[in-house]
């Protein structure tokens, strides 16, 4: 059952989607040539320069011709900071993606794929879902939701259902330097007498509990220039539903480690049916329309415990080409963690994926 506070802060979430979806349209309107000219001979040469005035103010404030989501498949923006939030009506996007780990250990031993869809219903409103996968199937989440406009093409609000599970990392003493590659202490023991322990990912996984949750984001992007924007909380918290007692590896310092021991220890830690906060943050550039990079981090805490050791921040930099209004293709890199616990570098755990886009519609 969820808690009272749950029911409240899901009402307004959804309430709070409603009101955007009935009120915040922006068409834009095209001024008729013939009008103009049929006000202009019916009125004298100083109303016809008074009404000339007031119309150019008026214009000065309305949207482009294309805002309010006007566009078709023949004139979406091929530069993606220009394409609106929310998908265009009647437009689907299709978006197939291949990944695989490249961490320092156990690098492409494992796989993922992804497909995952947007259809607009309205300008301002789209349909999501999709299903995405990592290591071995070991992690998976399976989502449908949708994304409304507050502010057009400025701030959504976005809310999907969320079935999903995380891979637990294994954890591995490894000797450095190694005497063989990749070697692991025996017995507390390692080959080379000078080398010191580390406790690393050994790029081995098990797969987690399944967890159910209400994922809550207010997308947000703002161009500070036409090749430059900020962009965030694609997603901002989940709201869970259960709890399970395996959802991550927590990472904590030894106390007086002896030398050449390992200075840390890992406990797998689950996670409550309270709320998880994950805010996004991050910029895009189009330096030239068909190329389009984007780099942002993500903040996860569990359950909003904000101790040290039960978070993480995953970075992403993705690349993406496209050459027409129709197909994008692009790369994603992931470093897991930049701040990862003692003994680990930001670069260890690392995560590639290859995507292909294509858009489909009138």
């Amino acid at each position: 059952m969820l808690s009272l506070w749950h029911r409240g802060f899901l009402a307004l979430a959804l309430s709070t989607s409603l009101v955007a979806v009935a009120g915040t349209s922006r068409p834009a309107y095209a001024q008729d040539d013939e009008e103009d000219e049929d006000s202009g001979d019916d009125e004298g040469g100083g109303k016809d320069d008074e009404g000339g005035d007031e119309e150019e103010e008026s214009d000065a404030d309305q949207p482009p011709i294309t805002a309010g989501g006007l566009f078709t498949m023949r004139t979406y923006p091929v530069r993606e900071i220009s394409r609106p939030l929310t998908m265009t009506e009647k437009i689907a996007q299709l978006r197939l993606g291949l990944g695989t780990d490249i961490s320092a250990k156990g690098a492409f031993e494992s796989f993922g794929v992804s497909l995952e869809a947007i259809y607009g219903m309205s300008d301002n409103f789209s349909i999501i879902g999709g299903l995405t996968s990592a290591y071995n199937f070991k992690q998976f989440g399976f989502y449908a939701g949708f994304e409304g406009a507050l502010v057009y093409d400025m701030v959504d609000i976005r809310l999907a259902l969320n079935v999903h599970r995380n891979a637990i990392p294994k954890y591995d003493i490894f000797c450095n330097p190694p005497a063989t590659p990749n070697e692991v202490a025996v017995g507390g023991v390692c080959g080379n007498p000078g080398a010191t322990q580390d406790n690393l990912p050994s790029g081995q996984f098990n797969a987690g509990g399944t967890k159910f949750s209400i994922d809550l984001g207010f997308p947000f992007r703002y161009a500070i220039k036409p090749e430059i924007a900020i962009i965030a909380l694609q997603t901002l918290m989940s709201i869970d539903f259960n709890s399970v007692s395996k959802d991550f590896v927590q990472v904590v310092a030894v106390d007086s480690p002896m030398p050449g021991q390992p200075t840390t220890t890992t406990t797998v830690k689950g996670n409550g049916a309270k709320p998880d906060l994950n805010p996004s943050l991050g910029i895009a550039t189009n330096p030239i329309p068909p190329l389009s990079i984007v780099i942002f981090a993500q903040l996860r805490i569990p359950d909003f415990d904000t101790s040290a050791g039960a978070f993480q921040v995953p970075v992403t930099a993705r690349l993406e080409f496209s050459p027409n209004q129709k197909f994008d293709i692009g790369l994603e890199f992931t470093l897991l963690n930049v701040k990862p616990p003692e003994g680990q570098s930001p670069i260890d755990n690392r995560f590639i994926s290859l995507f292909l886009q294509t858009r489909i519609g009138k």
